[in-house]
């Protein structure tokens, strides 16, 4: 079963990036012609776009930057849309959702601060951690929050700075599987 209805508007893949910028706005991370993509920068959704790193990371997690990003990613149009978070992004629009971003499936990775979450979003989801991440949340939290989990063996948190751009990489296949709802999550 395919997670996108029948619409004549685009459908689109709705991205957001990590404190240090991850992914740069112009990469199209699926090449499926069905989708237009749309990537955003934390640094821009949360009112501050000079920082980067660990200074953005304060400021979201510590001030109120992501309040203001989950509040901007809320204002995107209402098209058909699939988010794919990568680290923070992942967890801001896993909270944008819980406050009303309507979303069809989310894809969110190594978002470690989703263990501090403690229940099902109302819609598809697929969360992917590294092996060797010391903050990925434990089993017990992937067998009952999500709704598909996966783990790549041998990798650091940041292993999608490589596999997010490397063609038939198994983090994009994966992506692609869920996305196009070709398989159930194993």
């Amino acid at each position: 079963m395919n997670l996108f209805m029948n619409d004549s508007r685009a459908q689109r893949l709705l991205i957001v990036g990590d404190i240090r910028g991850f992914p740069d706005t112009s990469v199209e991370l699926l090449d499926v012609g069905r989708f237009e993509h749309c990537a955003l920068q934390l640094a821009d959704l949360s009112g501050r776009p000079g920082l980067r790193g660990d200074e953005l990371h304060d400021h979201l997690f510590n001030e109120d930057g992501i309040l203001r990003a989950v509040r901007a990613l809320r204002e995107i149009d209402g098209r058909p849309s699939v988010g794919i978070g990568f680290s923070a992004g992942g967890s801001a629009l896993w909270q944008a959702v819980k406050a009303g971003l309507d979303l069809q499936a989310l894809i969110c990775v190594s978002s470690t601060r989703l263990r501090f979450e403690t229940s099902p979003l109302h819609i598809p989801t697929m969360v992917a951690w590294a092996e060797f991440d010391p903050y990925r949340p434990t089993e017990s939290w992937n067998d009952i929050v999500p709704g598909c989990c996966k783990t790549y063996t041998g990798r650091q948190h940041d292993f999608y700075r490589i596999d997010a751009l490397t063609p038939k990489s198994s983090l994009l296949t994966d992506i692609a599987v869920f996305v196009e709802g070709r398989a159930s999550c194993a």
